[in-house]
C-alpha cells in the first residue's frame, strides 16, 4: 500500500526563507557589531567607523552603534590628525594635508585641526606661488593695514649730503633758511618761536639728517605741509595738541573683551578718547596717527581667540559587598512574663488588690524566643564605567558629575509671630550633589603642554542619623583630591588607589554560653560584612585650538618717549617717520637688505662684533647733545626710492681672492665697514676654519654602504651604518635624516660592532617621517672597542621617483665616562629612486649582511 506524502506547500516554503534570512541578517549585524568592538580594542580607528556607518545605516534606531560610531569617529580624527602633525614637520604638505582632511571630515569640530589644515594649504599654496585672496574679516583688516590715505610727504628738490660748519653761536632761524636753500625747501616758523642762537657742525649730512639732528639741537620740531614747505614749531605739550592731525579709528574686537582692551589702551599709551559699543564688540579710538598705530599693534597682538582643549575623561568604579552570617540567632535575647489577661479588669489592665492573694504559678504567662539558624554568604560586585568627553576653553571651569543629587532637611525656627512662646519649626531641604565629581580648569602653553587644575570628590551615604523630629538624615561620607598636573597634548594621566575598606563583624550570643572554649560557637552567631570601593580615573587632553600667534607679535614695539609717543621709534616732527597708519610704506627691498646686514653682523667674529657696538652698521659717533634712542626711523621719508644699485650690490656680489686690510682683521671700527669688507670677513673666517678641521685627522668615521645606490619605486633595498674608530668607543647615539616622500623605513636589525647582545645594548625610533634615530652602548664600564664593524643595517622601502639625501643629523661617539670623541667624520649616502633602475651596476648593489652578528671588532 502506498502512502502518500505531503509536499510543503509555497506558503510553507516563503516563511521558512524569511526566518532563515532573518537569522542570517541577526548573525551579519552581530558579527559586525563583534568585529567593530575588535577593531576598537586594536585601536584601528578607520575599520571601526566603516562598520558602525554600516551598522547605523541598517540599524537607524540603534542608539549604541550611534554612539560606537561617534566615538570611533572622534578618535580616528585625532589619530589622522596626529599623523599630519608628524608629516607637516617632516615638511610632506601633500600628504599633511589629506590627513588634516580627514580629521576634519571625522570631526568638524576640532577646530585645531582645522586651523593646521588651513595653515599647511596656505603653506603650500605660498610654496608653489599661488595664493588666494580671501575677504573674510580677519583678510580684510590685515589687507587694510598701511593702504590708508598717507599725508603730505616731504620731497626736496635736491639730496646730495652738505656740510654745515658754525662754530660760533648762529640764529636758528638763519640755519633752517640755509638748509631750505640749499635743499630746496621752503621755511615757516611759527609766530610764538623765540629767537636763539646755537653753534652746529655737520658733514656730509643729507636733509633729513641735517633736519633731524637740528631740530633736536634746537629743542624743535616740524610738520610737513606740502611737499616742498615745513613749519617749525617749539616742541612743548601745548605745540604738539595745536599742530598734530587726529586719527579716529574703530577696532573690531573679535575674541578680547571691550572692558579689558579700553583699560589696556589706558595703560599703555594714555588714550582719553576712546568709546566702546558693546553691541558690535568694538572700540572707537580718536588720538594722534602714531597713537593709533601702536593701539592697532596692541589690539591686533591681544584679539588672539582662545585656546580649547577636549579631555577624555575614563571613570571606572567598583564596588564590592560581601556579607557571611553563620550560626545560632535567637529571635530575641530576653524572656517576658506577665499575668493573664483574663484576670485584668476591663481594657485598662489593672487589678484589684483583693484578687492579688489568690494569684498563684497558673496565672502567669511566660514568652520564650524561638531559633533561627542562619548559613548565608552574600557577594556583591558593582562597576561604574563612564567614558565623556569634556570640551573647555583656555581658563575656563569645567564641572562633571555623575551620581545623584540627595535632598538634606534643613531645619530653621520662627520667632517671629509666634503666640504664647510656641516656636513653629519650618523644614526645607538642600540638595547635595553625591556620586563622582570632576571639577577642571586647563591651562594651554605654547610648547603644545597642558596644565590641569584638578579636583576629584567621591561621595556615598555611608549611615543615617536621626534628626529632629524623628526625622532621618543621612551620612555622607567624602574622599576628594586636589592637584595640579602638566601634561603633554595627548598624554595620558592614570589616577588609581582612592579605595575605601569598611569591614564590620558582630558576635551575637547568649552570656557565659557563648564564651565557652570550642562549643562556644555552637551558641554563638556571627555576622561579617565587607564593603570596598575601588576608583580608577584616567585623563587625557587633547588640544584642538590655539592662539594663532605669529612672529609679528613676538616683536617688541617701539614706541618712542614718555613725553611723545610714536610708533617705533622717537622723531621729532609731528608725525612719526616710520610705517604708520598714515605714512608710506618703508621699501621692503631696504628692509631685507638691512637685515641680511644685520645677520651677518651676527655671524662675524667676537672681536668685530664688540667693535661694532649694539648700534649696528650706520650708527656714527654723534654728539651728546642728541637722543638717539629709541629713533630707529625709516631711512628716507623724503619720497625718493632707494638707489638699489648702492644697496643692493655689495651683498650680491662674490668676495674677492684678496685677503682683508689688517685694519678689519684687527677689528676696526664697524662704521668703516662696508658689506662687501662684511662678506669678505666671514669668508675668510669659515676657509680658515674648515682648513683648521682638514688638518686634524678624525679618530671615529661613521659611513653608510652603499654610498650611491639606485632603486626602482616600490622596492625595498638596506643600507648598512659602518664604523671605523681608532680609540676605544662605548657609545654611538646617531640620527639620521631623508626625504619621507622618497623613502620609508620598514625593518631596522642591530649590529655586533660594540659586542653580543649580552654586552651591549641597541635601541632604535623610526615613529617620526623622515628621521631615524640609533642608538648603541656597552653594558656597564665595560672597556670601549677599537676597529671597525657594523653598528645596524636598515631596510628601506622606496616610494617614488626622486633623489635624496641619506645624511648623518646626529652623530657622536662616547667613551665609557660618556665623555666625547672628536672629532668624528660621517659620510652621508645618496639614494636615487627611478624607473628605470632595473639592472643595477654591481658596486652600487647594497650589500646584505648576514643574519648572524659580524665577528666582533678588535678590542
Amino acid at each position: 500500500m502506498l502512502k502518500a506524502v505531503k509536499m510543503p506547500s509555497n506558503h510553507s516554503r516563503r516563511l521558512a526563507a524569511l526566518v532563515i534570512a532573518l537569522l542570517m541578517a541577526a548573525c551579519t549585524g552581530y558579527r559586525d557589531a563583534r568585529e567593530a568592538q575588535i577593531a576598537e580594542q586594536r585601536g584601528d580607528w578607520d575599520t571601526a567607523v566603516l562598520l558602525y556607518l554600516e551598522l547605523a545605516d541598517q540599524n537607524p534606531a540603534n542608539v549604541s552603534y550611534r554612539t560606537g560610531l561617534l566615538r570611533a569617529k572622534i578618535k580616528s580624527s585625532q589619530m589622522h590628525f596626529e599623523r599630519g602633525k608628524d608629516l607637516y614637520d617632516a615638511n610632506v604638505l601633500d600628504r599633511a594635508i589629506e590627513e588634516y582632511r580627514q580629521a576634519v571630515q571625522l570631526d568638524p569640530s576640532n577646530q585645531y585641526a582645522q586651523v593646521e589644515l588651513e595653515k599647511a594649504i596656505n603653506t603650500l599654496a605660498r610654496a608653489q606661488e599661488n595664493r588666494g585672496q580671501p575677504e573674510s574679516l580677519a583678510e580684510m583688516k590685515e589687507k587694510m593695514r598701511g593702504s590708508r590715505a598717507q599725508p603730505p610727504v616731504l620731497s626736496p628738490r635736491s639730496n646730495e649730503p652738505i656740510s654745515l660748519s658754525f662754530p660760533k653761536p648762529v640764529s636758528v632761524t638763519s640755519i633752517y633758511r640755509a638748509l631750505g636753500k640749499a635743499f630746496g625747501i621752503d621755511v615757516l616758523f611759527d609766530p610764538k618761536m623765540r629767537e636763539q642762537e646755537i653753534s652746529i657742525e655737520l658733514e656730509d649730512a643729507t636733509a633729513q639728517e641735517a633736519l633731524e639732528i637740528l631740530m633736536r639741537a634746537a629743542g624743535h620740531f616740524y610738520k610737513v605741509l606740502n611737499e616742498q614747505t615745513i613749519i617749525v614749531v617749539e616742541d612743548s605739550p601745548q605745540n604738539r595738541r595745536a599742530y598734530e592731525d587726529l586719527v579716529i579709528q574703530t577696532f573690531f574686537l573679535s575674541n578680547a573683551e571691550v572692558k579689558d582692551v579700553m583699560t589696556m589702551l589706558r595703560s599703555l599709551v594714555g588714550a582719553k578718547s576712546v568709546a566702546a559699543n558693546d553691541q558690535l564688540n568694538a572700540i572707537a579710538l580718536r588720538d594722534t596717527a602714531d597713537k593709533v598705530k601702536v593701539a592697532e599693534s596692541i589690539i591686533r597682538t591681544n584679539d588672539k581667540s582662545r585656546g580649547e582643549v577636549v579631555v577624555d575623561v575614563e571613570l571606572l568604579q567598583i564596588n564590592t559587598s560581601k556579607l557571611q552570617e553563620l550560626g545560632v540567632l535567637l529571635t530575641d535575647y530576653s524572656i517576658t512574663q506577665f499575668l493573664d489577661p483574663a484576670l485584668q479588669v476591663g481594657s485598662t489592665g489593672a487589678f484589684r488588690v483583693s484578687d492579688l492573694e489568690f494569684i498563684n504559678q497558673g496565672d502567669w504567662l511566660v514568652t520564650i524566643p524561638g531559633f533561627v539558624y542562619d548559613f548565608v554568604k552574600t557577594s556583591t560586585e558593582a562597576q561604574l564605567l563612564a567614558s565623556p568627553q569634556v570640551r573647555i576653553s583656555d581658563g575656563e571651569q569645567a564641572i562633571v558629575h555623575i551620581g545623584d543629587q540627595v535632598p538634606i532637611p534643613v531645619t530653621t525656627f520662627n520667632t517671629s509671630g509666634t503666640i504664647g512662646g510656641n516656636i513653629v519649626p519650618i523644614t526645607s531641604f538642600q540638595y547635595q550633589d553625591i556620586g563622582i565629581r570632576l571639577d577642571i580648569q586647563p591651562r594651554i602653553h605654547h610648547n603644545k603642554e597642558i596644565t590641569l587644575e584638578l579636583k576629584v570628590e567621591v561621595s556615598n551615604i555611608s549611615g543615617f542619623v536621626t534628626g529632629v523630629g524623628e526625622q532621618q538624615q543621612p551620612i555622607i561620607g567624602t574622599r576628594r583630591v586636589e592637584s595640579t598636573i602638566r601634561l603633554m597634548d595627548g598624554e595620558t594621566n592614570f589616577l588609581a588607589g582612592l579605595i575605601r575598606t569598611d569591614e564590620t563583624v558582630t558576635d551575637t550570643g547568649i552570656p557565659g554560653l557563648m564564651d565557652l572554649p570550642l562549643i562556644g560557637r555552637l551558641f554563638t552567631h556571627k555576622k561579617t560584612e565587607v564593603k570596598r570601593t575601588d576608583l580608577i580615573l584616567t585623563l587625557t587632553p587633547h588640544i584642538i585650538r590655539t592662539p594663532n600667534l605669529d612672529a609679528e607679535d613676538l616683536a617688541p614695539i617701539w614706541v618712542g618717549t614718555e613725553a611723545n609717543i610714536t610708533f617705533r621709534g622717537g622723531s621729532p616732527r609731528v608725525e612719526s617717520d616710520v610705517e604708520g597708519p598714515f605714512d608710506e610704506g618703508e621699501d621692503e627691498d631696504a628692509e631685507r637688505i638691512r637685515e641680511m646686514i644685520r645677520r651677518r653682523i651676527q655671524n662675524l667674529p667676537r672681536g668685530l662684533q664688540d667693535s661694532a657696538g649694539e648700534g649696528g652698521p650706520g650708527d656714527e659717533q654723534l654728539p651728546e647733545s642728541i637722543d638717539l634712542s629709541p629713533s630707529a626711523g625709516p631711512d628716507n621719508i623724503f619720497g625718493g626710492p632707494l638707489d638699489r644699485e648702492t644697496e643692493e650690490g655689495p651683498l650680491d656680489r662674490q668676495p674677492t681672492d684678496e685677503p682683508p686690510p689688517n685694519d678689519l682683521a684687527m677689528g676696526s671700527s664697524l662704521t668703516e665697514l662696508t658689506p662687501t669688507m662684511l662678506s669678505v670677513a666671514l669668508q675668510v673666517e669659515s676657509e680658515g676654519k674648515a682648513e683648521e678641521a682638514k688638518k686634524v685627522p678624525p679618530k671615529v668615521e661613521l659611513k653608510l654602504q652603499p654610498p650611491r645606490p639606485l632603486v626602482a619605486p616600490g622596492a625595498t633595498f638596506e643600507v648598512q651604518v659602518l664604523a671605523k674608530t681608532k680609540v676605544p668607543v662605548s657609545h654611538l647615539p646617531v640620527t639620521l635624516v631623508f626625504d619621507p616622500r622618497v623613502l620609508e623605513v620598514i625593518h631596522i636589525r642591530r649590529g655586533g660592532f660594540l659586542g653580543s647582545e649580552g654586552k651591549a645594548k641597541f635601541m632604535a625610533d623610526s615613529s617620526s617621517p623622515g628621521r631615524v634615530v640609533l642608538g648603541a652602548s656597552r653594558v656597564g664600564q665595560q672597556a670601549g672597542v677599537t676597529g671597525s664593524g657594523l653598528v645596524a643595517s636598515l631596510r628601506f622601502r622606496a616610494l617614488e621617483e626622486g633623489q635624496t639625501d641619506l645624511s648623518f643629523e646626529k652623530g657622536k661617539a662616547l667613551d665609557n665616562k660618556l665623555k666625547p670623541i672628536t672629532p668624528v667624520a660621517k659620510v652621508k649616502a645618496v639614494v636615487r629612486v627611478s624607473g628605470s633602475a632595473k639592472r643595477r651596476d654591481p658596486a652600487e648593489r647594497p650589500t646584505r649582511p648576514d643574519d648572524s652578528s659580524p665577528p666582533p671588532a678588535e678590542r
